[in-house]
């Protein structure tokens, strides 16, 4: 089992501990994270996950106990990887639960490609950009690329047009 370490909320001490993964009775999964005690071995140390039968989850997706005692766990299991997280959750009493998917173990302790929580994704516009211009008439449109007003059928007609226009 690989071990990583978790700094601890309340001290601030760095605990080693390893992860593993059990079953609830329902067969969701739960991360429990387990304390090395030199003398009697592995013991539990915190349980990372919450078990909500009534929310509707995917089979590698679970629910983590962000909160109390384990306040930054979640940043713990995206930082080695052990989980990715999503944008989604619910809400239990006054507490926000996110729902992360579980990554295979293989991947654990590599750098995560996931953006961090509190970044925002970058998403590329794959779409074309609207024409700034359509004659009614002929169906035409007009995309104004570069400073040049290309009329064509299409965006990608009016970017393969552009060579051509600026040879002149």
């Amino acid at each position: 089992m690989k071990e990583f370490n978790l700094t601890s909320p309340f001290t601030g001490e760095i605990i080693p501990v390893t992860v593993s993964l059990k079953k609830y009775n329902n067969g969701r999964t739960a991360i429990e994270l387990l304390e090395n005690d030199p003398e009697i071995g592995p013991v539990p140390y915190a349980v990372a996950t919450v078990n909500m039968p009534d929310v509707l989850l995917a089979d590698n997706e679970v629910l983590i106990k962000d909160y109390s005692e384990n306040e930054g766990v979640l940043d713990f299991l995206i930082r080695y990887n052990i989980v990715t997280p999503t944008p989604n959750g619910i809400h239990s009493g006054f507490v926000w639960i996110p729902v992360a998917i579980l990554n295979d173990e293989s991947v654990w302790g590599e750098v995560p490609r996931a953006y961090c929580m509190n970044e925002e994704p970058e998403y590329y516009n794959l779409m074309p950009p609207p024409p700034d211009e359509i004659n009614l008439d002929t169906g035409k449109c007009m995309w104004i690329i570069k400073d040049y007003r290309i009329w064509a059928s299409s965006y990608q007609e009016a970017v393969e047009l552009l060579p051509l226009i600026e040879s002149f």
